[in-house]
């Protein structure tokens, strides 16, 4: 079963369970009201770039920096170990304005919307700053490379920090420390795509893409340290605590790429991934990383949103999450951007060389901003006659790219980024409550059955799983289709509420299999399967069962039918209803169908021909009353229940 069919479903469902619509559920909607905002925590010190480096006198080029974090806590809550999701900015890798944007550290205006939806989930949320610096003005590829590939380690060796942080301070912050996701936005997402795939010194230093001309690496993890920030030699690296695990167990981005899909690996972090379909900088399938300001191309063939999870999927890496089908209508609308991925969101904006249309800033303010002045790295600026950045451009440069930007444009795609990415944390760490779908598996008949059909039998068959729920709101597709089928175009499709069996009479399968052409003595080859939904989440069985179903002529007494020697009273009915069969062969099994072809209740082992069915809730309606004998024949009559 696929999203396309449990989709088709979905409306059926929601609507049976529009009452649990409204309910909230902590780690998916906004259970709280106010945020708590703690500012300004310094949870690391490292080696870092001065990009003001000769235009500051007595700055060396060099020094330490202090990195800083906001946390972001729902007020009121009672909770102590709740999931930590640190969240890394934009700004290729420098300070607003001087990368020539309005965005660039832990205050932007994306950054702090997503905090406080996150947190107002239950989450505790953290905002970090990391390291900065680059040249972004070189013309020179291998450059140009080198230095943002270097960038990116600095900010994946942060946010390794910042979690050893957290993880130490845990019980004062009241975090789970197993349950840990790193989120990233535009530059941020390279940071959280590298710390999720990065994880062998290979990956570092032998990746052609990352290479110089004479073959030595870009990034030596001798000098720089391993990408957990453990080694390194000063004043390039401050080597991190090896005894605190700075692991998380997910990531997600918006925007940004993946240097190279040749990083992930079958134990890569789970990630969903979210991108603007023509981002003109970076790619939402596999392409070129463009440096804004000069034009060159900075990582080659690198991948975003889309490659990136479409290979998480193929490698088992979103196993847990796939498990899922998400039924809400973000997902829906993501569902028809790529209907053959899951985990993947691709925004079709209505400019078409947008790529981050949930930024948003104060243009009075923005253009207000004087002149900073900079170089991209030591010494730089009178080599290449650098004029410093202002506000003004850099209002001006980011409207081209965000021409509509408006706080209330940024806000509507921030709660389309945490609607989607929250289930599925939540899907994750086992955190659906009441939405929560079991791994359930079919029952019978037996994968790989046999079973005869006769045109005229009473006889049934029947299609018997496990529950995936009991809670409320539940509710059951039975699915057939050819055993060479994918069901997305099932032969039948058959909702059965919140049963765990389906009931056919033969009749029914032998005018199924002769719409199907088949004729006497040949078999259909076929397989089944049963789809669980609620009003958020759908799951299917955890396999298909193959059946093959042969058309029969009728022959012998087993296929009697004892019909008009049943008797069934009162009729109509309302508590109980006493069954009669006037013959001499043994009843055996009585079973009830509705008019959907649902069981409803099956008694055995009567030791009597005459024996009495209790109706206590059965709703008011028609049904069927069949009985099984000793021999094989059956019975079958018409009731109502009142």
């Amino acid at each position: 079963m696929n999203k396309k069919l449990l989709s088709t479903f979905a409306l059926g469902a929601a609507l049976i369970t529009a009452g649990n619509l409204n309910a909230q559920t902590r780690y998916m909607d906004e259970v709280f009201s106010d945020v708590s905002k703690t500012s300004n925590i310094v949870y690391d010190s490292n080696y870092a770039i001065n990009i003001l480096y000769g235009n500051v006198p007595g700055l060396p080029p060099i020094f330490k920096e202090g990195l800083k974090c906001d946390v972001y806590t729902p007020v009121g809550d009672t909770e102590t170990k709740r999931p930590l999701i640190i969240l890394a900015h934009t700004g290729s890798y420098l300070p607003a304005v001087v990368n020539k944007q309005t965005t660039g550290n832990k205050n932007d205006s994306a950054i702090v919307g997503l905090a406080n939806r996150f947190a107002k989930m239950g989450y505790v949320v953290v905002a970090m700053n990391y390291r900065l610096g680059w040249n972004p003005q070189t013309t020179v590829q291998e450059q140009a490379t080198e230095q943002l590939i270097k960038a990116t380690y600095r900010g994946l060796q942060d946010a390794r920090n910042c979690i050893r942080f957290f993880r130490s301070n845990a019980s004062t912050y009241g975090i789970d420390t197993s349950k840990i996701v790193l989120g990233g936005q535009g530059t941020g997402g390279y940071i959280s795509l590298a710390f999720g795939s990065v994880s062998t010194r290979e990956d570092i230093e032998t990746n052609l893409k990352f290479l110089r001309g004479d073959a030595s690496p870009m990034v030596s993890v001798d000098t720089l340290g391993d990408w957990t920030g453990v080694g390194g030699a000063a004043p390039f690296n401050d080597p991190a605590d090896a005894s605190v695990a700075s692991n998380a167990h997910m990531t997600f981005n918006y925007g940004g790429a993946m240097g190279d899909t040749a990083w992930m690996k079958a134990t890569s972090l789970p990630v969903v991934s979210m991108h603007t379909t023509r981002d003109p900088f970076a790619p939402y399938k596999t392409g070129n990383v463009i440096v804004p300001t000069t034009g060159v191309t900075v990582i080659p063939n690198a991948s975003g949103a889309y490659d990136v999870v479409r290979k998480a999927n193929a490698l088992g890496i979103n196993n847990k999450l796939n498990k899922y089908y998400y039924l809400d209508p973000i997902s829906s609308r993501a569902d028809e951007v790529n209907p053959d991925e899951n985990n993947v969101f691709g925004f079709e904006t209505s400019f078409p060389f947008e790529g981050s249309p949930w930024e948003w800033w104060s243009r009075p303010i923005m253009q207000a901003t004087p002149a900073v002045p900079y170089a991209g790295s030591p010494n730089m600026a009178p080599l290449f006659g650098m004029i410093p950045a202002n506000g003004r451009e850099a209002d001006s440069l980011s409207m081209l790219t965000n021409p509509f930007m408006s706080a209330g444009r940024g806000n509507t795609y921030l709660d389309t980024i945490a609607n989607y990415i929250a289930p599925r944390i939540a899907v994750q760490f086992d955190l659906t409550g009441d939405y929560t779908l079991n791994a359930f598996n079919l029952l019978s008949p037996a994968t790989g059955t046999s079973v005869d059909i006769f045109q005229n039998s009473t006889d049934f068959v029947v299609a018997k799983w496990e529950k995936a729920s009991t809670a409320e709101g539940v509710e059951n597709v039975w699915v057939l289709d050819l055993a060479s089928g994918n069901f997305e175009d099932p032969l039948l499709e058959v909702p059965v509420g919140d049963q765990d069996s389906v009931v056919f009479t033969q009749t029914q399968v032998w005018d199924l299999l002769t719409q199907l052409g088949l004729g006497v003595d040949q078999t259909a080859n076929l397989k089944w399967t049963v789809g669980a939904l609620n009003a958020r989440f759908g799951r299917e069985a955890n396999s298909a069962f193959n059946i093959n179903l042969t058309k029969r002529q009728p022959v012998g007494l087993k296929d009697a039918d004892y019909s008009r020697f049943l008797n069934l009273y009162p009729n109509p009915a309302s508590s109980n209803i006493r069954v009669s069969l006037e013959v001499s062969n043994p009843a055996t099994e009585a079973t009830i169908i509705d008019l959907l072809g649902r069981q409803v209740r099956r008694v055995e082992n009567m030791g009597s021909n005459q024996f009495d069915i209790n109706l206590n809730g059965l709703g008011a309606g028609v049904y069927f009353m069949n009985v099984k004998t000793q021999n094989g024949s059956t019975a079958s009559r018409k009731f109502i229940v009142q």
